[in-house]
């Protein structure tokens, strides 16, 4: 496989659409040639902007109860109005529709972290839960070499931090297993533990929805999630969680362990 190839089949390679083989090959060349790596970085870079924006647009959303209620309202101010006093319709529905963008916006912007939150903390339980101890998940998870190649830095310092061995208050903590892998369309880099008898995911997810990126962030939790304890802190652009079948002080432990190094070696992804 030659750059030509390589650049052809580039935006497939990203969105994970080659056969086994072709992705081989691929990775193959981008291992020697810098090129074609820095070609796949910048288009890389263009699809998670493009995400971003798609997943931030869809908090801006209206609730349609919400939005019943208003044109209800609007429509009957519009017929209490005299006949020459009326705004022209189009000149109506601008001011309709900028009244309805302010009316909303703070809300959003209140409810939107929680939101993420909610639904990247069951991911987090569910991937847990369907591949640290069942081993079941529908995409078989790949190394987090061949992840960061593929999707970003992130991954490269995910295969040395946290390291092998990490002392806790509550006992040591050994890595089992580091990958990444994707559940129900949430992609995660995975550290699986084991720590006091029992395994342990950390799972690391781009912020995006989960708000918005600006700094790193104090431990939060623990939660009960889908019946299972959850921790998670912040870094610059990524949220890292930490989940098992452990008391929450253990949990929290490790979470308090691993947060300097994670924060500050992720600070740059």
């Amino acid at each position: 496989m030659d750059c030509r190839d390589v650049r052809d089949l580039a935006d497939s390679f990203l969105a994970e659409e080659l056969l086994m083989e072709t992705n081989h090959e691929m990775l193959r060349h981008l291992a020697g040639c810098q090129s074609c790596r820095s070609e796949l970085a910048e288009r890389r870079s263009i699809r998670d902007g493009l995400r971003r924006a798609f997943a931030d647009a869809a908090f801006l959303e209206v609730r349609p109860e919400f939005s019943a209620t208003l044109h209800a309202t609007l429509r009957q101010a519009a017929l209490e109005v005299p006949a020459r006093r009326r705004f022209r319709p189009r000149a109506w529905w601008a001011l309709a529709a900028a009244l309805l963008l302010a009316a909303t916006v703070g809300l959003v912007q209140r409810g939107r972290d929680w939101i993420a939150m909610g639904a990247l903390a069951r991911a987090a339980v569910g991937d847990h839960r369907d591949c640290a101890l069942q081993f079941r998940l529908t995409e078989k998870p790949i190394p987090l070499e061949e992840a960061a190649t593929r999707y970003g830095l992130v991954y490269r310092v995910l295969e040395q931090l946290p390291p092998a061995h990490i002392r806790t208050p509550s006992g040591s903590a050994h890595v089992l297993e580091r990958h990444a892998c994707i559940y129900r369309g949430q992609r995660f880099a995975h550290i699986v533990f084991d720590f006091r008898g029992a395994r342990v995911s950390m799972l690391v997810a781009e912020a995006r929805g989960a708000g918005a990126p600006g700094g790193d962030g104090p431990l939060d939790g623990p939660n009960q999630v889908d019946g299972l304890q959850l921790v998670s802190f912040r870094t610059t652009h990524h949220v890292v969680l930490f989940t098992g079948e452990l008391a929450a002080a253990d949990l929290v432990a490790l979470a308090d362990a691993v947060a300097p190094s994670l924060q500050r070696g992720l600070s740059g992804t």
